[in-house]
């Protein structure tokens, strides 16, 4: 069953564009299995209990401090990197 498939994360990057175009990347080129998220890194400054943050009544609104991740199955993940490093331009380790 492929929702109990072990994974491999393949990108993992504080870039919502990058993350954004990766996914549907990957998506075209047909990788099955991709489960694509994001999670927040940081708590507020004033605590974890806290709702409001003050750092986003800057000028330029709120920052996002989310960590965005792609994780494909371990069949496909030699080919996701691949296409990865070709979509960036940057070879991927």
């Amino acid at each position: 069953m492929a929702f109990f498939e072990k994974k491999s994360t393949v990108f993992r990057k504080q870039d919502k564009a990058g993350w954004l175009s990766a996914k549907e990347t990957l998506k075209t080129a047909g990788i099955r299995g991709i489960r694509a998220g994001r999670y927040d890194v940081e708590p507020p400054v004033c605590g974890c209990g806290a709702k409001l943050d003050p750092r986003n009544f800057g000028a330029k609104g709120p920052i996002d401090r989310s960590m965005y991740f792609i994780e494909v199955p371990l069949e496909e993940v030699e080919r996701a990197r691949a296409l990865l490093s070709v979509s960036e331009g940057v070879p991927q380790s």
